[in-house]
């Protein structure tokens, strides 16, 4: 037989075999698929991670497995998965903190939100309550801000240490009311309520405080989103006692590698989506005032850029920088 015909004819039966169905590309997916929580177990981010991952999991037909990768501020997910390999098997579970907030004020951060992730989209809403000591003199935001143009520099705010999201609530109120604030910052929030209710500090900005409120260790003078909490829906928000336009609203959702292939994108989305929109979302996290909300992909881009633009804006103003 030529010479070029047996050459033809193996190639025409290597490319046969190529278009067999056992080396045809698996669908998408077709193994379980990692989710990054940059969060420590048992945490309110940690539960709303769990929950979405494993309703994800059923729409998609394979399991989505959490894997927390806590510590350095949140720092260590986010990079982790920006190294990823962008075949839609490793996702983070990011908020506005690691995905807007870091990169407005860290010089040396290991990754770029806009350029190292593509979003799969939004999945909470959430604001924070303004609690204090039962024994400060005020009762409403009005009264907070009197009495510390009254005292310059006496009314303290505890926050989860510098650059934490109560750090720049707080801060956002200092600028927004002209008042001075003394900051307070502790290795967590737990510590940092700790004190508040034993008189050490005046007030901090936490999302999970309705035991302390129940208990009387605590009470709480407004919320810090544009829209009432759901929880708390005889509580004023910050705007609507005064400060217009103060909003200081904190959001959650699912991001992949940048250059994830458009096919998996879109079933990944459409996974979440459905897990967002499953009713027993909403009763699960009622208590950690955790509102399901879902945002396409381009609404949290665009979310992400107005995010870093307010973030830069109140740590220019009140001097936050973190190494």
């Amino acid at each position: 037989m030529n010479k070029r015909l047996v050459l033809r004819a193996g190639a025409i039966s290597a490319l046969a075999l190529l278009a067999a169905p056992g080396f045809a590309q698996d669908p998408f997916p077709s193994r379980p698929i990692k989710m990054i929580v940059p969060a420590a177990a048992g945490g309110s981010t940690d539960i709303g991670a769990r929950l979405i991952s494993k309703l994800m999991g059923q729409a998609l037909g394979e399991p989505v497995v959490v894997d927390n990768r806590g510590g350095a501020g949140g720092r260590i997910g986010p990079a982790e998965v920006a190294r990823a390999q962008a075949d839609g098997y490793t996702l983070l579970y990011g908020n506005n903190i690691g995905q807007a907030l870091l990169p407005a004020v860290v010089k040396s951060l290991a990754y770029d939100p806009l350029k190292n992730f593509v979003p799969v989209g939004g999945a909470f809403w959430y604001s924070t309550l303004i609690v204090c000591n039962p024994k400060v003199p005020f009762n409403d935001v009005k009264g907070m801000i009197d009495y510390a143009k009254k005292s310059p520099g006496k009314l303290n705010i505890a926050t989860a240490g510098p650059g934490s999201g109560n750090h720049f609530s707080s801060a956002l109120i200092g600028s927004m009311a002209g008042i001075e604030v003394t900051h307070v910052p502790y290795k967590g929030n737990a510590p940092a309520v700790q004190d508040v209710m034993a008189g050490q500090a005046d007030c901090i900005h936490i999302g999970e405080a309705k035991p302390y409120l129940d208990s009387g260790k605590l009470k709480a003078i407004a919320t810090t989103g544009l829209k009432r909490d759901p929880r708390f829906p005889n509580l004023p928000t910050v705007d609507e006692a005064g400060l217009k336009g103060f909003d200081a609203t904190w959001w959650q959702g699912v991001f992949a590698p940048a250059g994830t292939p458009p096919d998996v994108m879109a079933k990944l989305t459409a996974a979440l989506r459905k897990a967002v929109d499953d009713p027993s979302v909403k009763t699960t996290m009622f208590d950690s005032g955790f509102v399901p909300s879902f945002m396409t992909p381009d609404e949290v881009n665009a979310r992400i850029k107005s995010d870093m633009v307010s973030f830069k804006k109140i740590a220019t103003d009140a001097k936050i920088e973190i190494q």
